[in-house]
């Protein structure tokens, strides 16, 4: 794995990816979550991934499809490189909509997004100086303000001049409030909210990969070795959400995925595989003339 290209591996991914999707990866009008993950790495093993004092770690910068629930588009790094660098370099779809937290706010980037027509979706640093430019009538259950905005700071006024969005949302099951800042001047405060909601879809995809597939314990320790055992990890995730939705069973990807890994060594077809097998028939006992039987009275 030190020798071995990983971009053949980041290859095989793309190409099943677009046999999973077809046409559908490329829809101007499609949700796409950003965010990324830190894979920890021993300090003494993993010198080139240099985090912190006495840790080592990748991060994983990723951009997932919420609803064919697949990554689209991924990329590893050393864990100090900021999400907001890694995310200039990402093949992001004129028209798309794209949600992500407060670790990607950046004014020029904001407006270079709304010059190439892709519109966003984050949260609002709290330090933010804005001038209200028009404030609009509220009516979505939870929204509590609804503004044009202008950003008023002077790097805010150079980097970003154009008029943004600011709503203001509270949850009614634990009064908490957030305030998004986006470029989408059309839907509505409430489809807003509930766009950023779908953030937590990527989170439990990153907890997914970490608890079922093998990228807490590296096989190799040099940078090659370590992405293409990651890649690898996604390539397993892509085929096993690709035999749910192609093979007519009612399983979780969990059970899938254990399933697979106890019959890998095995050569055996998916549909038997993934058949519900009836229960293995009862045991009986063969009778031995010569064995006493106990009788109760």
């Amino acid at each position: 794995n030190v020798k071995r290209s990983a971009g053949m591996y980041l290859e095989l991914f793309y190409w099943l990816l677009h046999q999973f999707r077809g046409k559908g990866i490329h829809r101007k009008d499609a949700v796409r979550l950003i965010d990324s993950t830190t894979i920890d790495l021993c300090k003494h093993q993993f010198e080139w991934a240099s985090f912190r004092t006495g840790k080592s770690g990748v991060k994983v910068h990723t951009v997932y499809d919420p609803d064919a629930q697949v990554p689209t588009f991924f990329s590893i790094t050393a864990a100090k490189k900021h999400d907001k660098k890694a995310a200039e370099h990402m093949p992001l779809l004129p028209g798309a909509t794209y949600v992500f937290d407060r670790a990607y706010n950046d004014y020029a980037w904001f407006h270079d997004l709304t010059q190439r027509d892709i519109r966003f979706v984050s949260r609002m640093k709290r330090n933010a100086e804005f001038e209200v430019v028009a404030t609009l009538p509220v009516s979505d259950d939870g929204v509590l303000e609804d503004q044009h905005i202008r950003l008023s700071s002077a790097k805010g006024r150079k980097e970003c001049p154009t008029i943004l969005r600011r709503i203001c949302f509270v949850h009614e099951e634990d009064g908490k409030k957030l305030v998004f800042i986006t470029n989408d001047l059309k839907r509505s405060a409430g489809a807003i909210a509930a766009l950023y909601k779908q953030r937590w879809q990527i989170e439990l995809f990153f907890r997914w990969i970490k608890q079922n597939l093998k990228i807490k314990r590296f096989i190799g320790t040099s940078e090659n070795a370590v992405k293409i055992q990651i890649i690898i990890a996604m390539i397993a995730y892509l085929l096993l959400h690709m035999a749910r939705r192609i093979l007519p069973a009612s399983r979780s990807m969990q059970q899938l995925a254990r399933l697979v890994s106890v019959n890998l060594m095995q050569r055996r077809n998916l549909l038997e595989l993934l058949a519900d097998s009836p229960p293995p028939p009862k045991r009986r006992f063969a009778i031995n003339q010569r064995q006493m039987c106990l009788i109760n009275a």
